[in-house]
């Protein structure tokens, strides 16, 4: 009897460990932040945008389940190399270096780019009329997200980088704006074109006369990752049958989605 429960046993714990790896293996783990339009939470707190519905049409083309994990911004690398997460999707600009100087493209795999954005300086509607160039921003404070494409920008503007605050999301940005802790922000286009002027941030306003580079949002995978060829082919196929067009027009970014590949 004895003999039969050990055996029984086993069989249990290896069928346990199978299904552990099997899931492990057949389920994409996407990192991401809070970011209106590409991942953000409904009036019914359902995890929606456009980065949110794009990620879960490749798992459905690569028979994959999918699971969402919020991150903290500036911990994305150390996510993806400690395995928590197979890619960072959440308008992760790729042609870009990181503010200790490193291309991004040198720290992780890129899938693809989909999607062409910019920074831009967002500050007090009060205070708008004033910024008519970058020069004016030399000597203020200015907060952008640790670790993303604007703290660069922001470091760029100003003249003495103790007046850089760093904040864990981009709508914390903001809430240092709108408090009067900084002058100005710096946020991805994309983001400020949907929330800027409106409801809670109906008292502030892009400030048009600073233009900045463009940029482009690719998905990231830790180097070596097998997924990212994986990836590339289902946001091609999903381009082609017009998928990419479609969930752009739903989220207002139709002006903006990259529908044409190589």
């Amino acid at each position: 009897m004895k003999k039969i429960l050990s055996l029984i046993l086993a069989l249990l714990m290896c069928t346990l460990i199978f299904a552990s790896c099997a899931k492990k293996e057949d389920t994409l783990v996407v990192g991401y932040t809070i970011y209106e339009p590409m991942n953000y939470q409904d009036a019914e707190g359902n995890l929606v945008g456009f980065d949110t519905e794009l990620a879960e049409a490749v798992a459905e083309k690569l028979s994959m389940n999918i699971e969402f994990k919020l991150i903290e911004w500036s911990n994305k690398y150390l996510e993806l190399d400690s395995g928590n997460i197979n890619c960072v999707w959440n308008g992760f600009t790729y042609n870009c270096a990181d503010d200790d100087g490193i291309q991004r493209s040198d720290k992780v795999d890129f899938s693809v780019a989909y999607m062409n954005n910019e920074q831009c300086v967002v500050v007090r509607a009060e205070d708008a009329a004033s910024i008519t160039s970058a020069d004016v921003l030399k000597d203020k404070k200015g907060a952008a997200e640790d670790g993303s494409a604007g703290e660069g920008v922001v470091k760029s503007l100003i003249d003495n980088e103790n007046n850089y605050i760093g904040c864990t999301a981009q709508t914390a940005t903001l809430t240092e704006l709108m408090s009067g802790k900084v002058d100005f922000v710096v946020i991805d286009y994309t983001m400020a074109k949907t929330i800027i002027g409106n409801g809670d941030y109906a008292n502030l306003k892009i400030a048009d006369a600073i233009e900045i580079e463009a940029e482009e949002y690719a998905v990231g995978f830790k180097k070596g990752s097998d997924l990212t060829a994986k990836v590339d082919q289902a946001i091609k196929e999903l381009a082609e049958d017009g998928t990419l067009a479609a969930l752009a027009e739903k989220y207002g970014l139709e002006n903006y989605v990259i529908t044409k590949f190589n």
